[in-house]
């Protein structure tokens, strides 16, 4: 097993142990565990799977042995274990949408903007590499959910730049912030491609480097 992946199996171990939603599901009585706290427990016992052993290699019987419900459960919970691996990448994206934007949020200037942005972005993808990686490079029959949530990062980011940019002088052509946020969404997205096989480089370290690549034409954007 190559030592970065190791690594990464060693801090989802030390981030999901004991987990909060098997927590939340011991207050309750066996038979007795509200629906949608069992369907939390099911899609986070699902997340940690499929970081494991990946969407092929992974089975519902191995699901159902670790939430501790039988596999009929399961799939009247979910569904099938593609609409489950939906959902999952749904809530990932829901997260890391939510992870930027607070980021973002609490710097006012662009650059500042742009480095909390970049940041958050890379520290998601270092805690839920696996995840991920089965979205952005090896989505598979997923591809059309992997292009449907490139869409959402690129109108979240357009957003960002928007607002910015009208703080620094007024209205700005929403269609060319959508082009720009679609350039800027690729380049750092083509280094955690890179990052894939250079663990070794740390997320402050690419946040840097991404920052200092995008950022002089954002601010011709920005400025003009």
């Amino acid at each position: 097993m190559p030592v970065a992946y190791s690594w990464y199996l060693r801090r989802v171990n030390m981030t999901v142990s004991p987990a909060a939603d098997e927590i939340e599901v011991a207050r309750y009585r066996h038979g007795r565990v509200p629906r949608a706290v069992r369907e939390r427990q099911v899609i986070a016992a699902a997340e940690r799977l499929f970081a494991e052993q990946g969407y092929a290699a992974t089975s519902m019987d191995e699901l159902s042995r670790r939430v501790g419900v039988s596999k009929p459960v399961v799939y009247a919970l979910i569904g099938s274990k593609e609409a489950l691996y939906r959902r999952c990448v749904d809530r990932m994206a829901d997260e890391l949408a939510a992870e930027i934007v607070a980021a973002a949020g609490a710097a006012r200037e662009p650059r500042q903007q742009m480095e909390a942005a970049t940041l958050a972005f890379f520290r998601f993808v270092a805690e839920r590499r696996r995840l991920w990686e089965a979205l952005a490079l090896d989505a598979g029959p997923f591809a059309a959910d992997a292009a449907a949530i490139r869409e959402r990062q690129n109108q979240l980011v357009a957003g960002l730049l928007v607002s910015a940019a009208e703080r620094a002088q007024g209205p700005v052509d929403q269609r060319g912030a959508t082009a720009v946020a679609s350039a800027v969404n690729g380049a750092i997205e083509g280094l955690a491609r890179w990052w894939r096989d250079h663990q070794d480089v740390s997320a402050e370290d690419l946040s840097s480097l991404a920052v200092r690549i995008v950022m002089p034409g954002l601010e011709e954007l920005l400025t003009a």
